[in-house]
């Protein structure tokens, strides 16, 4: 997904972590690559923007408790959602084209 968007300088991309999610590996991914200037990473630490979405992962094994479903939300510049895609199953990722549809919508 990073080789489909990181050309769109444009492009700001707001990365909210839950709180047990924010480590050495986040820390990894946020450094590696040449968005760091597009990536913009958050830590919900009360998960009060979890639970408002309603994108919780009640079933979620212990190890992953308080890992919300991954979730992408394209919000325009007058902040108006666009798109939303919650995903159920972490190992389906929601494929850039779509992405890339998506933002072609609100240009």
């Amino acid at each position: 997904m990073r080789q489909t968007l990181e050309d769109d300088q444009d492009l700001k991309i707001v990365w909210i972590l839950a709180d047990n999610q924010f480590n050495d590996r986040s820390r990894a991914f946020i450094n590696e690559g040449n968005m760091r200037d597009q990536i913009f990473f958050s830590v919900d630490r009360s998960s009060h923007l979890i639970r408002r979405f309603g994108i919780g992962n009640d079933a979620a094994e212990p190890i992953e408790k308080g890992v919300p479903h991954p979730t992408t939300i394209i919000v325009d510049r007058e902040g108006i959602m666009r798109f939303i895609d919650i995903r159920q199953d972490f190992h389906i990722w929601l494929d850039p084209q779509t992405l890339v549809a998506e933002l072609a919508k609100i240009d």
